[in-house]
């Protein structure tokens, strides 16, 4: 996968705004745990990856789960901003929001004031 997470980056140069590829988490908003933290430098290990149908989370280079993804058109307005774009999972009910703006996507799951979660990450090149 990470051959195909490579390559993806390199198609990602094509076209910027395609979620395939690998990305860095670079901060989490909502659903504070007490002592963790809520921004993240690079070189962090938190690590997502997108092929055409595969998402990959990594956890210091270690794959700690697999699942594959649908990308379906649905609007939303979540804590001010404007998502047109959702993530479902394994055919699961819930759906992530999406936003992809220059090399960083924003992934949303309801409002932080109803417990909701909005994390950022950074493209890798």
């Amino acid at each position: 996968m990470t051959s195909a997470l490579l390559v993806g980056c390199k198609k990602d140069k094509e076209s910027p705004q395609t979620i395939v590829g690998g990305w860095e988490l670079r901060s989490i908003l909502g659903v504070q745990v007490a002592g963790t933290p809520s921004t993240y430098k690079a070189g962090n290990g938190n690590i997502i990856g997108f092929n055409n149908s595969e998402y990959q989370n990594i956890k210091d280079g270690k794959v700690i789960s697999k699942k594959t993804y649908v990308i379906i058109k649905d609007a939303a307005e979540i804590d001010g901003t404007m998502y047109t774009d959702a993530l479902k999972y394994n055919d699961e009910r819930l759906k992530w929001h999406y936003k992809i703006t220059g090399d960083k996507l924003m992934l949303s799951i309801g409002s932080i004031a109803s417990d909701g979660v909005t994390l950022t990450y950074q493209r890798l090149k």
